[in-house]
């Protein structure tokens, strides 16, 4: 997660707000089987939610005419964006006083529709989203050509400077999402031997030069990981080549030639291999913090020893299950103030919150994606100290 997406994140859950505060998310993903028919099921679950959550909202007359106001709004908001306003999942936070007014639209989807009325914004899914969209470098590697995309909330750019070439020998702009094919000139088809000839004596001072600037390029731009495509051989040969910083921040290598697919198509054919990347990262994570736990030594487990460490801002990352369910009777005192304190009105989003406004990273997933969070009752944590 950006440092920008951080602050817009602390900023939306420390905004001063009067009366309620409606908090959406759409699952607007095309390829959904439900999104293709006449009515979309998001917008049955929109409807369905927007009622729901109405009907649990407690307040006076004119409390539920401002959640019907704000219900109006949203219902209006969303059916009437476009399909690339809408990508594949969407974000509408509005309040009764006007403080908050914000859309947001994502190209990874969030894991389920869910509407919520809270005295402020709940941001929990959002939180999910941004950590799985994390802004990744995908290096494209073929024999005489490296290409470099950002990839980050499920969409992937070519950067202004992207591409490395053998026969150049140094990196150029490129504007393009694929190389041109060697001119119809004679003069190409005379150099091409030489051209080959030169390829075996380059290659090695090719891949060392092209692995510098990616590590380069990873420090500049702040990247998180680095996922590697490449001709069959050749992503461990590059790889190896990474200063040691960079070397640790390939996430995924892929045995595949992907050099001359637009962007998009990079993403989309990338996007399975940047989940399960994701997914081993947090599992990671999380059996690191229980082995920590068991260890008595900077780890958190259980929503309980979880809370009252971010209270006290020793929380470094926190793993969690967004579908975590704890009885009130099963926190501690301390915890229960703590959720009072942060003004929340369920544990996920008070954890989430506590976490966020004490810099600590937060990632989110289901049991089944991490099962070290079964044993944790549905909440690990890293600490600092």
């Amino acid at each position: 997660m950006s440092t920008q997406q951080i602050d817009e994140l602390r900023d939306l859950i420390n905004r001063e707000t009067e009366g309620p505060v409606l908090s959406v998310f759409c699952r607007t993903d095309p390829r959904d089987p439900s999104s293709r028919s006449e009515t979309p099921g998001w917008m049955v679950s929109l409807k369905n939610g927007l009622r729901d959550a109405a009907a649990g909202f407690e307040g006076d007359h004119e409390t539920a005419q401002q959640v019907a106001k704000l219900s109006a709004a949203a219902e209006r908001k969303l059916t009437n964006a476009t399909a690339v306003e809408r990508g594949r999942s969407a974000a509408y936070f509005l309040s009764a006083c006007g403080a908050i007014d914000s859309f947001h639209t994502f190209q990874i989807p969030v894991r389920e529709d869910f509407v919520g009325l809270d005295t402020g914004a709940v941001v929990w899914p959002m939180v999910d989203v941004l950590d799985r969209g994390q802004r990744t470098g995908l290096v494209l590697i073929s024999h005489d050509h490296i290409r470099v995309l950002e990839w980050c909330d499920g969409h992937a750019s070519d950067l202004e400077a992207s591409t490395f070439d053998l026969e150049l020998g140094d990196w150029h702009e490129y504007r393009g999402s694929a190389r041109p094919s060697p001119g119809g000139g004679g003069s190409a088809v005379n150099n091409m031997s030489a051209y080959e000839n030169r390829v075996g004596e380059w290659q090695a001072r090719f891949v060392k030069a092209a692995s510098k600037a990616v590590a380069e390029t990873a420090r500049d731009l702040k990247l998180d990981r680095l996922v590697i495509a490449a001709d069959t051989g050749l992503c461990q040969e590059f790889v190896d080549a990474l200063p040691d910083g960079t070397k640790d921040m390939v996430a995924a290598t892929v045995a595949t030639n992907l050099i001359d697919m637009t962007s998009a198509d990079v993403a989309d054919h990338l996007d399975p291999h940047l989940r399960d990347a994701w997914r081993q990262q947090i599992n990671e994570v999380a059996n690191l913090a229980l082995e920590r736990v068991h260890a008595a030594d900077r780890g958190a487990s259980g929503p309980d020893e979880v809370l009252l460490a971010l209270t006290e801002g020793r929380v470094e990352h926190l793993v969690i299950d967004p579908y975590l369910e704890a009885k009130d009777e099963s926190l501690s005192d301390g915890a229960r103030q703590a959720i009072t304190d942060a003004g929340e009105s369920t544990l996920q989003e008070a954890l989430v919150e506590m976490a966020i406004r004490t810099d600590a990273r937060v990632s989110s997933a289901s049991v089944d994606e991490v099962p070290a969070l079964a044993e944790a009752g549905g909440a690990l944590a890293l600490l600092r100290y």
